[in-house]
């Protein structure tokens, strides 16, 4: 593969397709198409100017220079030396899983993308239905829907514009609910980790059921729903949608949202751990929007800029790297 290719790739200057289905395939082609491409990324991450130009090429080999020739042969070692600012730039890893061999007819098979931290998958149902896939999400659906009922499977995540079809209502089965629609658009978050689940209806209609199919109720454009996992208390909230759907174009907007849950999106999206040093700052509220392919640095520059914040990265070598959020000193 062209390096010229590659890079271009990195630096979103590649926009047919198919081109950009070739240096996927590349890239997942052998291990160390893998390593080449995450050196170059992470040299991109590194070094970009906030004008976002930056001469990948020059900057890879500089990189390469500072790392002894043993650690270079190691990716994960690599890895280790930048993951705290590295970035990914919406490259989706998608994994296919075919539950059901050959044998067997293709309604029967099972697709599942599974989409890592920091980055954003975009997928087209077979429908025709659009769906995009957050940070550390999973979604799981069939090679083509030939029931009376189109229903996906999702843990994490996701923003969708079902198509609509009166004679097979489309359903998005989660943790502890099911949200079943005719066509409409909507924001499921729902990860396996969080105590709450949040539905956010842009447009359209949908009726909220439980695990057994009982209708609950129905929602409303500009409505938002949260279910507590502990309680099982679900209540309901108008609000600004575009504050929930805005990550599927690469921003992260808050609104007077305190911090201990703003940094949960970081995490998932820049693949760090978060420490409070005190229990005082996690109560502390922001609202603006985060590009989210900024460096980290730039969004904890920002954090400390407008608050009594500081904070110290830890590098870790054999688990995420860590960062401590603590009162400034006066």
């Amino acid at each position: 593969m062209d390096k010229d290719k590659i890079i271009s790739y990195i630096t979103g200057h590649i926009s047919d397709q198919e081109e950009k289905a070739e240096v996927r395939n590349w890239i997942n082609k052998s291990n160390a198409n893998k390593q080449m491409f995450i050196q170059l990324k992470n040299a991109y991450a590194l070094t970009r100017k906030s004008s976002g130009v930056t001469d990948v090429d020059e900057e890879y080999l500089k990189l390469q220079s500072r790392i002894p020739v043993r650690t270079r042969r190691l990716m994960t070692e690599i890895f280790k030396y930048v993951a705290v600012i590295a970035i990914t730039f919406g490259i989706t890893w998608i994994i296919q899983q075919n539950y059901f061999n050959g044998q067997h007819a293709e309604s029967m098979q099972m697709n599942e993308v599974i989409c890592p931290a920091g980055q954003i998958a975009e997928l087209v149902l077979s429908d025709g239905t659009k769906v995009w896939l957050n940070a550390e999400s999973r979604i799981s659906y069939p090679s083509h829907f030939e029931t009376k009922q189109r229903s996906v499977q999702l843990t994490g995540e996701a923003f969708f514009e079902v198509k609509k079809d009166a004679g097979k209502p489309f359903s998005v089965k989660t943790q502890s609910m099911n949200i079943k629609v005719l066509g409409t658009s909507f924001n499921v978050n729902a990860y396996e980790k969080d105590q709450i689940e949040r539905i956010t209806l842009v447009e359209g209609k949908v009726e909220l059921q439980n695990k057994s199919g009982a209708r609950i109720t129905e929602m409303f454009p500009g409505q938002l729903a949260t279910y507590d996992r502990k309680n099982r208390k679900i209540r309901f909230s108008e609000v600004d949608t575009r504050f929930f759907s805005s990550w599927k174009e690469g921003k992260m907007t808050f609104f007077n949202e305190p911090l201990e849950m703003i940094v949960i999106k970081l995490e998932r999206w820049y693949n760090v751990k978060f420490t409070f040093a005190s229990e005082e700052i996690k109560s502390f509220r922001f609202s603006g929007t985060i590009l989210k392919y900024k460096p980290i640095d730039q969004v904890l520059q920002i954090v400390k800029l407008s608050s009594p914040i500081d904070y110290e990265i830890k590098m870790n070598q054999e688990i995420r790297n860590e960062i401590i959020l603590k009162k400034k000193n006066n």
